[in-house]
């Protein structure tokens, strides 16, 4: 266990003179209408401090109850286990670069803990391991096998309005797999119109129906094409509804919980190293269309999505900007040291016992091959995309970089100002 000094401090209520308790039936309906609520706030409004440097976790609640508090790095490496009654404060001090995550919690069952992170000297983290010296070698060697196979590349049609036409196209990949899209093009091919490129987050399939309503919406706020990546090697369904059918056959077809597990024993046969060559090569075979301005080609995707986007960015010349919100896959041997690694967590062995094949696919490292612009998100309490392995990629960015924290927020939440800053930041990179 990694140690550091923490010291607890509680102030507590007291309960007035002859004041009596609550029947059963009274307590009961007291926690309905008056639910427990707690707050944990930091001491420091930025959430960052410097290695050696004190700070509070101020805990309070709406009830004088007693709480559980873990404090830990990132919620991997448990730093202490306290238990304290609000109002209380929570002192620390962390010897080392990284991120510190207080917890707390009632003794209920199913609590879900309130968390409060610390960013602790973050712009020093650096992923922990080397990077593997046959790096650039290895992707080298992907991108020639991939050039020897013929794109047979595919498009198919299947909706339009007023302004777009809206294809699903595919093309043949490596370990025989096919790689799947889908893709809008302006009626009006005498545009030229920028194309904004996404992966989605989590499993990452997609639907024709979702496709339409993404492009229809526009959040980008600028007139643009889209194309949008289906992680599976399989054709994507026409609705949500079979699209997640067809995902859960597929996973059991596969035997796993999670496509991102697929092929972790072998470099070669690592989905990811499909999925990215896949992508590259949509994207080449998409900008050969007309209605497309192949100079402003920009990126936009989190999570899962936003570790695509720096392979992409990293592998290809072709985008212009990049926002990767709350990346995934970086610093892939951190918990070593007590860091978190996404998707790695003590319930997913599987991601600790493979470092020979995923230092190959470490995000940090394709940061390092980045020289355009690139803006980051990172949420403080995220406990996916933790904070500690988000800083490791961004401080490896070459080019121009763009950190957007979110202090108080997660993985899928933000402040309301979030998604439209990333939106009109890359709509600014092409001119927009």
């Amino acid at each position: 266990m990694i140690k550091h000094p923490i010291v607890v401090m509680t102030m507590c209520g007291s309960m007035l003179l002859g004041q009596v308790a609550p029947t059963a039936s009274e307590a009961a309906k007291s926690t309905t209408d008056n639910p427990l609520v707690i707050t944990v706030e930091c001491s420091r409004k930025s959430h960052l401090v410097h290695v050696n440097e004190p700070f509070d976790f101020i805990i309070t609640a709406n009830k004088p109850k007693k709480l559980k508090v873990v404090v830990s790095m990132d919620g991997e490496a448990v730093l202490n286990r306290l238990t304290v009654t609000p109002p209380a404060r929570v002192s620390a001090v962390l010897p080392q670069a990284g991120f510190v995550r207080c917890a707390v919690s009632s003794f209920e069952k199913d609590s879900q803990p309130v968390l409060c992170g610390v960013g602790v000297d973050p712009d020093q983290l650096r992923p922990l391991l080397p990077e593997p010296p046959d790096f650039d070698e290895f992707w080298n060697n992907t991108k020639a096998e991939l050039a020897a196979i013929p794109a047979n590349f595919n498009m198919r049609k299947y909706a339009s309005d007023s302004m777009f036409e809206y294809y699903q196209i595919s093309c043949d990949n490596l370990n025989n797999q096919k790689a799947y899209a889908f893709l809008s093009l302006p009626v009006d091919k005498t545009k030229k119109l920028p194309l904004l490129v996404t992966f989605p987050g989590g499993e990452a399939y997609q639907n024709e129906e979702a496709f339409v309503n993404l492009c229809v919406k526009n959040s980008f706020g600028v007139e643009c094409a889209r194309l949008v990546y289906h992680l599976p090697p399989y054709p994507p369904e026409k609705n949500l509804a079979d699209a997640k059918a067809r995902h859960s056959q597929f996973l059991k077809e596969i035997g796993l919980g999670r496509y991102i597990f697929f092929g972790v024993e072998d470099r070669n046969k690592f989905y990811t190293r499909t999925a990215v060559t896949g992508c590259l090569r949509l994207l080449d075979e998409a900008l050969k269309q007309p209605g497309l301005d192949f100079e402003r080609v920009v990126y936009h995707g989190a999570s899962h999505g936003g570790a695509f986007g720096l392979y992409l960015v990293a592998f290809s010349d072709k985008f212009k900007a990049a926002f990767c919100g709350v990346p995934n896959f970086g610093d892939r041997g951190g918990f070593l040291a007590g860091r978190h690694t996404p998707d790695s967590s003590r319930t997913s062995p599987i991601f600790r016992s493979h470092l020979d094949t995923l230092l190959y696919f470490d995000t940090a490292f394709a940061a390092r091959r980045i020289e355009i612009p690139v803006m980051i998100g990172v949420g403080f309490i995220d406990p996916f995309c933790t904070p500690s392995s988000v800083y490791t990629i961004y401080n490896e960015l070459k080019g121009p970089k763009f950190l957007l924290p979110k202090i108080k927020n997660g993985h899928g939440d933000a402040p309301p100002e979030y998604s439209p800053m990333t939106y009109l930041w890359l709509a600014k990179q092409i001119g927009e």
